[in-house]
């Protein structure tokens, strides 16, 4: 019976620190606002890379990447930066697509008016929303192409992106 007391004791423990879990994780959320618009999330990802890639701003560093679908492929994996903004890029034999980044640089600019340094007003204008906290993601419905908007004292200080890859 002892045992089974000591185990009935660890079931408990654990539950306590799921719940604690649960309620940080529930904190979390209520920092950060999400809304979902699969049309400008897929607007924004086509502006960002166009500028991109117009753009000699940008230093270029590549290496391989084995495709994981056909391993007789070698794939390659781009990554631009300029000052403190680093974007990565899959690049395969007939396409290249953002796949990750963050920007911190006022001088990268797309969506006519996506900057650092925009008021907070400026994307719920284009978001067409009200924007209550400082944390502020863009996405699609199934979550592949993500946008993370952070605001210090109602100003733009970074753009992460997270892109899906197969």
């Amino acid at each position: 019976m002892v045992s089974c007391k000591k185990a009935e004791t660890k079931k408990t423990e654990i539950i306590e620190e799921k719940t604690t879990t649960e309620i940080k994780i529930e904190e979390n959320i209520g920092e950060e606002r999400f809304v979902e618009n699969d049309s400008l999330a897929f607007a924004f990802q086509s502006e960002l890379e166009k500028f991109t890639f117009k753009n000699p701003m940008f230093k270029s560093a590549s290496k391989p990447y084995q495709n994981h679908h056909d391993k007789t492929v070698i794939d390659t994996i781009k990554t631009l930066t300029y000052d403190k903004t680093e974007l990565e890029f899959y690049k395969a034999a007939n396409w290249e697509h953002i796949i990750g980044g963050i920007i911190k640089n006022p001088e990268i600019e797309f969506f006519d008016s996506i900057k650092i340094g925009i008021k907070k007003e400026t994307l719920e204008n284009i978001l067409k929303t009200q924007i209550a906290t400082d944390l502020v993601t863009l996405g699609n419905l199934e979550q592949t192409s993500l946008f993370t908007f952070q605001f210090e004292n109602g100003i733009l200080k970074s753009i992460k992106f997270q892109g899906y890859f197969d």
